[in-house]
């Protein structure tokens, strides 16, 4: 066989104590304490549902010529992405087929990797190419590094842990990428916001907005969707869609591709590119509305607007003319989170250009002030005290996840 097997997938057996909670879950009320602190579950998700999600691990710019890899570590692996060619990056376990020795530690050049425990030595396209004193009648093709799925998509870089995870269907957001300027972008900033609490908590948070007006007042302050997503009120929707409404027909760029315009009928949906107005005749997120970077991409003007999509359920992006916003969610153990907050600028935009402090401001105040409600959101969790509440009309667009996420592990 030719080296670049794929690793797969454990074959996990679900215990009675998972098979007991899952059979008590109430659709449209939070979960049991079970979800968000069992040890053995937490296990259980990482070999089986877990592993079959794309995550986001990363933006071509960190692998910009042949021979450039990064290490990046998903759901307790350590994994090799490495451009192989011009047009191609591939992801490796970063695991020796000797003794298993962890091979790379750092990100880095290379023309080939090099075990730093016997010295074998593999290709950037992860075939064995040297070990001394193999014995005799050993095949160095069946050696290579063990292959992990992962495309590069618009400039980002996505992996999945299961060889029979459904293609990563691009269509829907490639083409806004292209126009964004993504592919050729550079990083101007990036963040790390470690959050001790299990990944549904944060995601829960993440796809609510009931929240915003107690916790987020600077975020309240600049983004005029919150009157409609914070509030169970007809009158600041119809003020929302009326807002909206005006800024689709005079201010909104008219050839950003396959973008709907959000209003207040239609729900908008991460999946789809979903375009609106920050709000305020503000031309971009920062604390006065003023640009932080040159325009991105294509766009010729200033239009106010902001796009958002995902690659659900663990990546998402927000599109500013003059920069974008990348979150990445990694779970890492039964109460630990990664959060990561990329920004990306133009890649002709020179450091004097950027105010990178401007453009952080307000998605870096407003995640530092999501890791300390959901912090404590999982302390109360915690305590024995704690039961399942019910979802209110402003949290919707978080039960979907846990409604997909608890047909799965039950039909797995």
């Amino acid at each position: 066989m030719v080296p670049g097997i794929t690793g797969g997938v454990d074959v996990v057996v679900r215990s009675h104590a998972i098979e007991e909670a899952l059979a008590k879950y109430r659709a449209g009320w939070s979960l049991d304490q079970f979800f968000y602190t069992n040890a053995e579950l937490f296990d259980y998700e990482r070999r089986t549902w877990l592993a079959r999600q794309w995550f986001l691990i990363g933006h071509s710019s960190e692998v910009p010529q042949t021979g450039s890899y990064i290490v990046r570590e998903v759901l307790a692996e350590s994994l090799i992405v490495v451009r192989t060619s011009p047009d191609t990056v591939k992801g490796f376990f970063n695991v020796c087929r000797h003794r298993g020795s962890r091979i790379c530690s750092d990100d880095g050049l290379a023309a080939a990797f090099t075990c730093p425990y016997h010295a074998w030595s593999y290709g950037i396209d992860g075939r064995l190419r040297s070990a001394a004193a193999l014995m005799d009648g050993i095949d160095k093709a069946e050696l290579g590094l063990k292959t992990v799925q992962l495309r590069e998509i618009g400039g980002l870089l996505f992996c999945t842990l299961d060889p029979n995870t459904p293609n990563l269907d691009s269509a829907s957001f490639l083409p806004g990428l292209e126009y964004q300027g993504v592919p050729s972008a550079r990083i101007a900033a990036r963040r790390q916001y470690p959050t001790a609490a299990n990944w549904k908590l944060v995601m829960e948070n993440f796809h609510e907005c009931y929240h915003c007006l107690p916790a987020h007042p600077q975020y309240s302050g600049v983004m005029g969707h919150v009157k409609r997503y914070a509030m169970d009120a007809a009158g600041p929707a119809a003020a929302w869609n009326s807002e909206v409404d005006a800024w689709a027909r005079t201010q909104a760029i008219a050839d950003f591709p396959q973008s709907v315009v959000e209003t207040a009928e239609a729900d908008w949906s991460y999946t789809e590119i979903t375009r609106f107005p920050i709000g305020g005749g503000r031309r971009t997120q920062s604390e006065d509305g003023q640009p932080v970077a040159p325009l991105m991409g294509r766009y010729t003007r200033y239009d106010g607007g902001v796009a958002t999509f995902g690659v659900p359920p663990f990546s998402f992006f927000f599109l500013l003319n003059d920069h974008a916003v990348l979150f990445q969610f990694l779970p890492r153990a039964t109460e630990f989170t990664d959060v990561t907050v990329t920004w990306l600028v133009d890649a002709a935009s020179v450091p004097d250009a950027v105010d990178v402090e401007r453009m952080v401001w307000l998605w870096d105040v407003t995640t530092l002030q999501d890791k300390a409600i959901i912090e404590a959101n999982a302390a109360g969790v915690r305590s024995r005290a704690y039961e399942p509440g019910p979802f209110s009309k402003l949290e919707q667009w978080g039960v979907p996840l846990i409604t997909q996420y608890i047909d799965d592990l039950r039909s797995q």
